[in-house]
C-alpha cells in the first residue's frame, strides 16, 4: 500500500535543492534528468555514432541511460513501464494474426487506465510528476508499433495507405531493439511519440542519408543543428521564466473557484480566465521545447531540407506556438497543439475503426487522458464548439470577403473569439472536478454553450452558405479517408505532422469533432508529466 505522502517514488538525492530553487522534488528531478539527457546527447551523437560503435551498441546505450533516468525520476514506478511493455511484446509475438494488435491496444489502454485511477486515489488533483506521463507516451508507442507490425506481417500492400506502407514492419524487433525504442533516453520523460521505423532510421544512420546526404545548396543535416538546439533551449528558458513569474503577478490560478473570482463582473471573469489559461500553456511549451531540443541534440529529428536547402529538424516538434497564440480559427488553434498525439489518434484509431470512428476517437482519447470529470466536459464541449465554429466559418466568412477591410475585420473578430473560446473550453482541464466546473460555468452563464446550441440550430436549419459548399466538405472527407497521400519514401512521422499538423490547446478538444466532420482527427495529449496531464 502506498500512502499519499509517499506517492512520489523518485530519488531524494536532490532534496536540498528544493528550498533553494523553490520547486518540489519531482520537478527538480525532472529538470535534472532532462539536463543530463541534454548533456549526454552531445557525446552520444559525436562519439557513439553508428559509424563508430554500430547500431547494437547504440541500442544498449539508449536503453541503459533511459532506464537510469526513469529510475532516478520515478523509482519503483519504472516497473509499470516494464510490465506494460513486456506483456505487450508477448502479445505481438504470440497473439496471432487476428488478435495481436487488438490485444496490445486493449491491454495497454487498460493498464494506463488503472494507473490513472491509482494516481487519482493517492494524489487526487495533484500535480506530482509520476509514471503516468511516460506511460501515456509508451502507450502510443506500443499501439503504433503493434499496428505497424500487423500491417507489415498480415496485410496486403494494396490495402495500406502510403503512410501505413512506410511505417509497416515485416519482422518483430528483437528485445534489445524493442526496449531501446521504449526507453531511449532523449524521449523517455516527455516524448513525443515517434514511429518505430523513424527511430530505427535514426539509430542506424539512415535518416541522415535517405534525403540525399546534402541539400541542393550543399548543406549537410548537422550544419545548423547547434543553432537549432540553442534556439529551442532559449525559447524553453523563456517559457520556464514565464510560467514561474507571470501567473503569480497577474493571473494567479489558485483564485479560480474562490469568492475572489465569483465577485468579479462577467467581463472581468472572462479576461481573468483568459490570462490564467494563457499562462498555463507555458509549462507545456517549456516541457515540449526542452524535450524537442534534447532529441535534436542527440541527432534525432532530421526530416530533410526546406525549399531554401536548409536542414529541417522538426520530427519531434510537438507544438506550433505561433499557431496556438495567433490562430484565427478554432481548428487551427487546436491543430497546433500536441501534434504527435493527433497523428497517433488518426493513424491508430480513426483510420482503422470499422465503424463509429468518432466515438472510438473520443473514447480512446478520454481514457488516455484519465478519469477526472473535467476532461470529459472539455472533450464534449470542445467537440460541439468545433463543429459550430466550422458552420460559422462556412456560412459567415463569405460575407466578409468583399474587401480587404472586411477580410481583416473578420480575422480580427475570429482571432478574438478563438482566444476566449479556447480559455472557456480549457477551464475544466484546470479545475478537474465536476461540481467546481459547473459552478464556474454557471457564473459565466454557460454563454459559449448557449451560443453553440443556438448556432448549431440556426446554421443547420437556416444555412447561409449554398449547398455547393458541401463539395468542399466532400473533398476534405476524401482526403481524410486516404491520409496517406504523402510520399512513402519520405519520413512518415514528419509527413503526418505536416499534413495533419495537430491539436492545439492544452487538452484535446477537437478530436471527435474533426472526425465527425471528416477532417483530420485531433485530440491533445496533455503531457501528464508537467502536470503531465
Amino acid at each position: 500500500m502506498v500512502f499519499k505522502s509517499e506517492f512520489y517514488g523518485g530519488s531524494r538525492l536532490l532534496s536540498p535543492l528544493t528550498d533553494v530553487i523553490g520547486l518540489p522534488i519531482d520537478q527538480v528531478n525532472f529538470l535534472f534528468c532532462q539536463l543530463v539527457a541534454l548533456g549526454f546527447a552531445v557525446p552520444f551523437r559525436n562519439y557513439f555514432s553508428v559509424e563508430k560503435v554500430g547500431a547494437k551498441t547504440r541500442h544498449v546505450i539508449e536503453t541503459c541511460v533511459g532506464v537510469f533516468l526513469t529510475v532516478f525520476c520515478f523509482g519503483y514506478q519504472v516497473s509499470h513501464l516494464l510490465m506494460q511493455s513486456l506483456i505487450s511484446y508477448a502479445f505481438m509475438a504470440y497473439g496471432g494474426r487476428r488478435w495481436s494488435h487488438s490485444l496490445v491496444l486493449v491491454f495497454s489502454m487498460l493498464y494506463l487506465s488503472v494507473c490513472h485511477i491509482y494516481r487519482q486515489i493517492y494524489d487526487y488533483g495533484g500535480y506530482t510528476l509520476d509514471i503516468t506521463g511516460p506511460l501515456m507516451i509508451q502507450t502510443q508507442k506500443l499501439t503504433s508499433l503493434a499496428f505497424s507490425l500487423h500491417d507489415g506481417r498480415y496485410k496486403k500492400e494494396d490495402d495500406l495507405t502510403a503512410d501505413q506502407k512506410s511505417q509497416s514492419i515485416k519482422k518483430l524487433p528483437n528485445l534489445l531493439e524493442y526496449l531501446s525504442f521504449m526507453f531511449y533516453f532523449h524521449g523517455i520523460l516527455v516524448g513525443p511519440l515517434t514511429f518505430y521505423n523513424d527511430y530505427i532510421d535514426f539509430i542506424d544512420g539512415t535518416c541522415m542519408t535517405k534525403f540525399g546526404g546534402t541539400s541542393s545548396s550543399g548543406k549537410k543535416p548537422a550544419d545548423n543543428l547547434n543553432r537549432v538546439v540553442i534556439r529551442k533551449l532559449l525559447m524553453a528558458a523563456a517559457c520556464c521564466a514565464g510560467m514561474m513569474i507571470l501567473p503569480g503577478l497577474f493571473f494567479p490560478p489558485e483564485k479560480l473557484n474562490t469568492p475572489y473570482f465569483y465577485r468579479m463582473s462577467f467581463v472581468a471573469k472572462l479576461f481573468f480566465l483568459l490570462g490564467v489559461i494563457s499562462f498555463a500553456r507555458f509549462k507545456y511549451y517549456f516541457a515540449w521545447l526542452l524535450g524537442d531540443a534534447v532529441n535534436n541534440n542527440a541527432g534525432f529529428g532530421f526530416t530533410g531540407y526546406n525549399d531554401q536547402g536548409d536542414p529541417k529538424w522538426d520530427l519531434t516538434d510537438n507544438v506550433d506556438i505561433k499557431g496556438v497564440e495567433l490562430s484565427t480559427s478554432l481548428k487551427q488553434n487546436i491543430n497546433s497543439w500536441n501534434k504527435t498525439t493527433n497523428v497517433w489518434l488518426r493513424t491508430v484509431i480513426y483510420e482503422r475503426a470499422p465503424m463509429y470512428n468518432t466515438v472510438a476517437v473520443f473514447c480512446i482519447s478520454a481514457f488516455w487522458h484519465g478519469f477526472y470529470p473535467g476532461y470529459y466536459i472539455a472533450f464534449t464541449s470542445g467537440a460541439a464548439m468545433t463543429i459550430v465554429a466550422r458552420q460559422v466559418r462556412r456560412n459567415v466568412r463569405p460575407l466578409f470577403q468583399t474587401s480587404d477591410f472586411m477580410k481583416n475585420l473578420y480575422d480580427a473578430i475570429t482571432f478574438t473569439a478563438v482566444r476566449f473560446v479556447n480559455s472557456y473550453i480549457i477551464l475544466p482541464f484546470v479545475i478537474l472536478e465536476f461540481y467546481a466546473t459547473i459552478s464556474m460555468y454557471s457564473s459565466l452563464y454557460f454563454h459559449w454553450h448557449v451560443l453553440t446550441v443556438l448556432g448549431f440550430q440556426f446554421f443547420t436549419f437556416f444555412p447561409l452558405a449554398k449547398s455547393s459548399s458541401s463539395g468542399r466538405g466532400g473533398s476534405r472527407n476524401s482526403s481524410q479517408a486516404n491520409p496517406g497521400s504523402n510520399s512513402a519514401g519520405n519520413n512518415s512521422s514528419a509527413n503526418l505532422n505536416q499534413s495533419n499538423t495537430a491539436n492545439a490547446t492544452p487538452p484535446d478538444t477537437e478530436g471527435p469533432a474533426k472526425a465527425a466532420s471528416g477532417q483530420d482527427v485531433n485530440t491533445g495529449n496533455d503531457l501528464k508529466g508537467s502536470k503531465q496531464e
